[in-house]
């Protein structure tokens, strides 16, 4: 397949995509809705493999997600927007300039004092897999707004075997959000701490009552399920 007739087909794709993951939304049987209203200027921290879950739950509530400003990131901006996110093209690792890393937190900064709410892959957005990164709680420290550690269970998925064991909910499946307790960083906290804080109840709530491996064991084995 040429170069051409590849962003052709990608062109034609997308919007079915869009449409198929907004119809897919209405057939998930969530066993409890978040409340997103309540929330104001919080940091939504989440798994880069878990992210396509936990976007059906939040479409069409305004809120803003970081996306890298390479050209892989053009497909997950037009979704993203598609499903009535907000998107800001970037990188949360301050000081890679070659990232987008000072414009990425400048621009999420502002997003925050605006009062809009904010969903971060922690290990995205190429890993290591389930290992929390410094930018979010770097962000957290520059912004003064706590971070939400979040998972999405669905009883029913494919699950790639990708870096991120990335997980593709099926239709008419029954999903629960599980929350963590908010992190606040202060201004004289020590980022590692905090990371190590995130690290720990991230992985808490991710592993929370379910009735198979967190995601994390399954990648270290190579014979992982690609469904359940």
């Amino acid at each position: 397949m040429t170069k051409r007739l590849k962003r052709w087909f990608i062109r034609l794709l997308l919007p079915l995509s869009v449409l198929y993951l907004r119809l897919l939304s209405r057939t998930v049987r969530w066993e409890r809705r978040y409340d997103f209203e309540k929330d104001r200027g919080k940091i939504y921290a989440l798994w880069h493999g878990n992210a396509l879950c936990m976007a059906l739950m939040g479409i069409d509530r305004g809120i803003y997600t970081l996306v890298s400003r390479f050209r892989d990131g053009d497909v997950a901006e037009y979704i993203l927007k598609g499903l009535g996110y907000g998107v800001v093209r970037g990188s949360t690792e301050e000081g890679r300039a070659e990232k987008g890393g000072r414009v990425g937190v400048l621009k999420l900064l502002q997003v925050l004092k605006e009062g809009h709410n904010v969903a971060i892959t922690v290990d995205g957005p190429k890993g290591p897999a389930f290992e929390v990164k410094s930018g979010v709680v770097f962000l957290a420290q520059k912004s003064g707004c706590p971070i939400v550690p979040a998972y999405a269970h669905f009883e029913r998925s494919i699950r790639l075997n990708t870096w991120d064991l990335f997980t593709i909910p099926l239709p008419f499946s029954r999903a629960r959000l599980v929350v963590g307790r908010e992190i606040k960083v202060g201004p004289e906290d020590s980022l590692e701490e905090k990371v190590k804080e995130l690290q720990e109840e991230l992985s808490r709530v991710s592993s929370s009552g379910i009735p198979y491996p967190p995601p994390w064991e399954l990648s270290q084995n190579s014979d992982c399920p690609k469904r359940r």
